[in-house]
């Protein structure tokens, strides 16, 4: 009985889980319906009018934009692993290592597990450019597809205190016998790249920029507005229906537990 208990526990914290993110999917689709797609050229008059109105750096509005994306006033960056000359840059190093356990027959089995060792991405600003001009982007959350442009496992059992230069990033991983090796992964967003952003438009730093705000987090995707909304869509439809079947699983162990 008390195993069944478990089980259905279990279930009601997994349907419980999956509605959250049913829910969190449905507002995000909500968003991108309800916010109407601007131009450059338009938030920047629109912040001009609201500092006419109200005085500077008064102006804050959720948008959306599409264009490609351009260096910043930073000029381009250089990504940390494979040098890439980018706007944005993304990179993440794990170590895959094998892990001794006991099953419940008291037998020794061995199981690969990963863990991430350092990870960073930039997040000076880059501009997003239309046919009517061009904004800045402060990219403050991660990037939406953006390109790998490096995926490279290297094998390096048995060494202690490794010390790496791979590109410009200089690290010092943790080793062991028990250590196969790491992975290497980093991904970019290059000029010219298609891009649509959502975030607020505001002038409070003095400057007119898309960033993240309380209400909702900056969205910037190499996705189009409706690749985004069929992602979503099946996003609700799938975490809906587990939670569905999971809430359904916790209800009938539930009642077999109690049932005499």
């Amino acid at each position: 009985m008390t195993a069944q208990l478990i089980a259905a526990a279990v279930a009601a914290l997994v349907a419980v889980g999956l509605g959250y993110l049913a829910r969190a999917a449905r507002a995000d689709r909500q968003r991108l319906r309800a916010t109407e797609t601007s131009t450059t050229a338009t938030l920047t008059a629109l912040a001009g009018a609201a500092s006419d109105a109200a005085g500077s750096r008064s102006y804050a509005e959720r948008v959306e934009l599409s264009g490609v994306a351009a260096p910043g006033p930073q000029g381009l960056l250089t990504s940390e692993i494979s040098g890439t000359p980018c706007v944005w840059h993304h990179h993440k190093v794990s170590r895959r290592y094998q892990r001794r356990r006991r099953d419940s027959d008291g037998n020794h089995r061995s199981e690969t597990r990963t863990e991430v060792v350092t990870e960073n991405r930039s997040r000076e600003p880059f501009v997003l450019r239309d046919e009517h001009g061009e904004i800045l982007v402060v990219p403050e959350t991660a990037v939406d597809r953006p390109r790998k442009v490096r995926s490279e496992f290297r094998p390096e059992k048995g060494r202690n205190g490794l010390s790496i230069d791979i590109g410009s990033l200089s690290l010092n991983l943790p080793s062991g016998d028990d250590t196969l090796g790491y992975e290497y992964e980093e991904w970019v967003l290059t000029p010219g790249t298609p891009l649509f952003v959502q975030g607020e438009a505001t002038d409070r730093s003095g400057r007119l920029e898309v960033r993240d705000s309380l209400v909702a987090p900056l969205v910037v995707s190499t996705r189009t507005e409706e690749e985004l909304q069929a992602a979503h869509t099946r996003r609700t439809l799938l975490c809906a229906g587990g939670s569905a079947l999971a809430a359904a699983v916790a209800l009938v162990t539930l009642a077999l537990a109690v049932l005499p």
